[in-house]
C-alpha cells in the first residue's frame, strides 16, 4: 500500500486571515489512484468510498485501494463520468462512452443503447430517489427507471425539458423532488417523480441557464452552480439571488460543483479558483497560490461521515480536507476590518459591530438604486418592508465602508 502525502500548512497570512489546514493528496505517483482526472466520489454505508477517473474506477476502503478498468473488469469504457449507491449499497456507475454499469460486490450488469431504452451512452450525472427510481442524466435527456423496472424517458420533444443535456442531479429528499441542471437549458423540478416544470432566463430568476452543480442548504434554499454567472440561489419560500463578481465578493464566477454545508454555507468547486468557501454571504477559497491545492480546477466534491471534504481535481488528482482541523481559508475582505453586519443572512433587524452613536445609512439594492433611508440606534437596523435578497449598507457620512447583507424576512 502507498502512503498518502499530508500536508500541514500552519499560520499562513492571505489578505489578512490565517488559516490552518489538514490536506492529504492522493495522485497516481503515490497511489494506485488509476489516474489524476477525478470526475466523481461516491461513499458506501461504511465509509467505502469510490472515485471515478478518466481512466478507471477505484475503491478506497481501510487504507486498502481496488482499482476496476477494461482490463480486470466488464467495464468496457474506463472513462468514469457519475457514480450513485443504492441503499443496499449497489454501485452505479455512469461511463462516457459506455452506458450504466451496475455492480454488487459480485455481478456486473450493463445497460446501454443497444441492449436497452437508454438515449445515448454518456450517462454524466446520477441519483436515486426516495421512491427507488434511478435517474439519469444523459446527453440526449432525463432518464427514470422506477423501482419494478419501467423506464420513462423525458426530452425537449416531449416534455418542458429546456435541454437534452442534463449535466447534474439532486434529490430533495424531504420533499420528493428532484433537481437537474442542463446545459444551455436551465434547471428542472420533478416532483413526485412525475410532474416538471423548468426554470431559464426567460421565465425565473436564475441567472444563468446552465448549471453544473446542484445542492441544498439547511434552510431550504437551492443552490445552482454556473461556469459562466457564478453561485445562483433559489431562495425558500421566495425569490431568488445571484452571487457572482458584481454581486459579492466571490472570487470567480466560473464554478463547477457544490457541496452544501450549514445552514448558509457550502464548498464549491471552481474553474480558476480551486475550493470557494461561502460562510454567510461571504466568499474564500483555496488554490495553488495560497493552500496545497496544486490544481486551480475542481470537477467535483464529496463529504464522508467524518465531515471531511474529499476533492476531485482536473490534474492533481484527490484531496482530503480534514475540516475539523481547518480553522479559515484565505478571506477576500469586502468590508471594512471593523464594521460588520450580523445576523447575515438577516431577518427583520441587522446590527452593526462598532457602530454606537446614531448614524444615518442609505440602504442600496446591487445595482446601485437606494430603498431607504434611516438611522442606526447603537448600530441596530430595522429592514421592514425591504426587499428580499442582497442590500448593501453604508454610512452617508462615508465613515465606512458599505456592509452587504442577504435580506430573508420570512424565514427568520
Amino acid at each position: 500500500m502507498f502512503r498518502a502525502v499530508i500536508i500541514f500548512m500552519l499560520a499562513v497570512c492571505i489578505g489578512g486571515s490565517s488559516f490552518a489546514q489538514n490536506w492529504t493528496q492522493y495522485t497516481d505517483t503515490n497511489s494506485p489512484l488509476p489516474f489524476p482526472s477525478v470526475r466523481c466520489i461516491a461513499f458506501e454505508s461504511d465509509g467505502t468510498a469510490w472515485i471515478g477517473t478518466d481512466f478507471g474506477l477505484a475503491r478506497f476502503s481501510n487504507g486498502a485501494w481496488t482499482v476496476f478498468n477494461s482490463t480486470n473488469s466488464p467495464l468496457a469504457s474506463n472513462d468514469i463520468r457519475s457514480l450513485c449507491i443504492g441503499t443496499d449499497n449497489t454501485k452505479f456507475i455512469g461511463t462516457f462512452s459506455a452506458g450504466l454499469y451496475t455492480y454488487n460486490d459480485t455481478a456486473w450488469t450493463n445497460l446501454n443503447t443497444s441492449n436497452s431504452s437508454l438515449p445515448d451512452d454518456y450517462v454524466r450525472s446520477l441519483s436515486k430517489g426516495p421512491s427507488g427510481s434511478l435517474w439519469l442524466g444523459t446527453t440526449a435527456g432525463l432518464v427514470r427507471i422506477d423501482s419494478v423496472g419501467n423506464w420513462t424517458i423525458y426530452t425537449m420533444w416531449n416534455s418542458v425539458l429546456g435541454s437534452n443535456n442534463i449535466a447534474c442531479l439532486h434529490h430533495d429528499t424531504v420533499n420528493n423532488e428532484l433537481w437537474a441542471g442542463t446545459v444551455n437549458g436551465g434547471a428542472l423540478r420533478v416532483v413526485n417523480d412525475t410532474t416538471l416544470t423548468s426554470f431559464t432566463i426567460q421565465n425565473s430568476g436564475i441567472s444563468d441557464n446552465t448549471v453544473l452543480g446542484i445542492d441544498q442548504d439547511a434552510a431550504g434554499n437551492i443552490l445552482f452552480v454556473s461556469p459562466a454567472n457564478g453561485l445562483i440561489v433559489k431562495l425558500n419560500p421566495f425569490g431568488w439571488f445571484t452571487y457572482n463578481l458584481v454581486s459579492s465578493n466571490i472570487p470567480t464566477s466560473g464554478l463547477t460543483c457544490i457541496l452544501a454545508d450549514s445552514m448558509q454555507d457550502a464548498w464549491i468547486g471552481s474553474l480558476n479558483k480551486g475550493l470557494i468557501r461561502k460562510s454567510g454571504s461571504s466568499f474564500s477559497y483555496s488554490d495553488s497560490t495560497n493552500s496545497p491545492l496544486d490544481d486551480i480546477t475542481v470537477q467535483c466534491l464529496a463529504r464522508d461521515s467524518a465531515g471531511r471534504i474529499w476533492i476531485g481535481t482536473q490534474t492533481a488528482g484527490l484531496y482530503i480536507l480534514d475540516t475539523q482541523t481547518t480553522t479559515g481559508i484565505a478571506v477576500l475582505q469586502e468590508t471594512s476590518a471593523s464594521v460588520r453586519a450580523y445576523p447575515n443572512p438577516s431577518g427583520r433587524f441587522i446590527r452593526l459591530t462598532d457602530v454606537r452613536d446614531a448614524v444615518q445609512v442609505e440602504i442600496l439594492l446591487p445595482e446601485g438604486r437606494v430603498v431607504s433611508f434611516t438611522n442606526t440606534s447603537q448600530g441596530l437596523i430595522d429592514l421592514a418592508g425591504l426587499p428580499p435578497g442582497l442590500l448593501l449598507i453604508r454610512p452617508v457620512d462615508g465613515s465606512w465602508k458599505s456592509v452587504r447583507v442577504l435580506h430573508q424576512p420570512n424565514h427568520f
